[in-house]
């Protein structure tokens, strides 16, 4: 499906005068640039809107689906149109754009609507247009604002830029895929380090840096599905792709040398993951007994759930023996594994253990507790009641202990500030707990 031009403006005297979605004070004529680019983006597919037909399909949604107040909800449009489906936007007012990002989408057909500084002068003079072709260091646009409209090719940053330069004129980019049309990522790199790819998990693109932390420039955007050419050697790279708070040392397509968080990197090409079977057993701990382990699309809490394992579960790492067993039991920390029924994800590795602990059998009649979701970093077990006390190891959220003090007393010191509990974990270590980051 390709894109073709088609020139509103906001201002048209058919439209200009209606009210901007549910905001009784502004109009689309006065601020209706974003709705505008919508009615351009799905006239570029071959539908035929209007800024005034787009406001009342947004409006028709309900507050809150396609419209906040006068605001637009950009994923709202998909539910209009589902051919067209919402990606994802990328706020820059702080930073360069994702020029790479944009250049990536253009070249495959896609068109990206982008807010820009209209002034370089003092504040945000913001604007959205939709840009659909690049022209050397400019792009081609559709304006909305111009009446009558443009009706011929015009450059964002000729019109815009005012001694600025296009990474500097967009603020905000946002993103659709229209159905039959694939982004084509550009080819790896050269050189002779291991290929990598950016994670699907990676929605908004993930940051090429200028150095190994997040306060490194931004260089460039790698969109999900690019490919990279590590610039480390072969094992450093085969340690540092998948895992938590690891960068690695790139460059992308462009022959940019920079930085990316390796936990948002995966394996391609040249540098396999091991086969579900061969890699390292490890099993889900009894302290996940209480609510399952989420195997996860991502290393991370907010991907998707693809599966819930029970404690006890044998799983098979995807990951080098050696980083997987760095892993086993430390919080924040992710590990790749295969689950018995072939699904492959990331799994807390806190959660995990080397060797099975059998289902613990409580003492009859002794009190149970579990470690409460306040305490977000784990619970310490310590061998004295103090905070002083020498810390044994750090139970997970969830986690089920064995009360070794009497009903009676221990009842009235669960939730307690200052109070400590003498306990017993899944796996046997006796100890003390804060009472008051445990509940029944």
């Amino acid at each position: 499906m390709s894109f073709t031009r088609n020139y509103l403006s906001q201002r048209d005297q058919r439209w200009k005068n209606e009210k901007l979605g549910f905001d009784d004070t502004i109009t689309i004529g006065t601020d209706g640039c974003a709705l505008t680019c919508l009615a351009m983006l799905v006239d570029g597919y071959g539908f035929s809107e209007t800024p005034s037909s787009m406001n009342q399909k947004l409006k028709d949604m309900g507050e809150g689906n396609g419209f906040m107040g006068g605001l637009i909800v950009w994923s709202g449009l998909t539910r209009a149109f589902p051919s067209i489906g919402f990606q994802r936007i990328v706020i820059c007012r702080d930073q360069p754009a994702p020029l790479d990002a944009i250049n990536t989408s253009l070249d495959a057909g896609q068109p990206v609507i982008v807010e820009v500084d209209k002034s370089p002068s003092e504040g945000l003079q913001n604007h959205w247009v939709v840009l659909h072709k690049r022209l050397g260091n400019d792009y081609l646009m559709l304006d909305p604002w111009p009446q009558p409209p443009d009706n011929k090719e015009t450059a964002m940053v000729a019109r815009f830029g005012q001694g600025r330069e296009a990474a500097e004129v967009i603020t905000a980019v946002v993103w659709y895929q229209a159905s039959g049309v694939t982004p084509t990522p550009p080819p790896p790199p050269p050189g002779d380090g291991l290929t990598v790819r950016v994670q699907a998990a990676a929605s908004a693109g993930l940051n090429l840096r200028s150095a190994a932390s997040t306060t490194g420039q931004v260089l460039a955007t790698e969109l999900p599905g690019a490919l990279l050419r590590s610039l480390e050697a072969d094992a450093d790279t085969l340690a540092k792709v998948g895992v938590l708070n690891q960068w690695l040392h790139v460059r992308n397509p462009n022959k940019v040398d920079g930085y990316v968080a390796a936990w948002y990197l995966e394996q391609v090409g040249d540098t396999p993951a091991p086969p579900p079977g061969d890699g390292l057993k490890v099993y889900v701990a009894q302290s996940a007994a209480e609510t399952g382990l989420r195997l996860r699309s991502a290393p991370n809490t907010t991907a998707s759930v693809l599966a819930t394992l029970e404690a006890g579960t044998e799983l098979t790492s995807l990951e080098i023996e050696t980083q997987s067993k760095a892993k086993i039991g430390q919080m924040d920390q992710w590990l790749n594994v295969c689950e018995p029924g072939g699904k492959t994800g990331y799994v807390a590795a806190w959660y995990l253990e080397l060797t099975p602990t059998p289902t613990p059998i409580p003492t009859p009649g002794a009190l149970t507790v579990s470690v409460s979701s306040q305490a977000t970093a784990g619970l310490n077990l310590r061998e004295t009641p103090s905070a002083t006390g020498k810390v044994k190891k750090v139970l997970p959220t969830g986690t089920r202990l064995e009360v070794l003090e009497p009903a009676e007393a221990a009842n009235a010191k669960i939730g307690v500030m200052d109070q400590w509990l003498n306990v017993k974990e899944p796996a046997g270590a006796t100890g003390y707990v804060a009472a008051w980051y445990v509940k029944k």
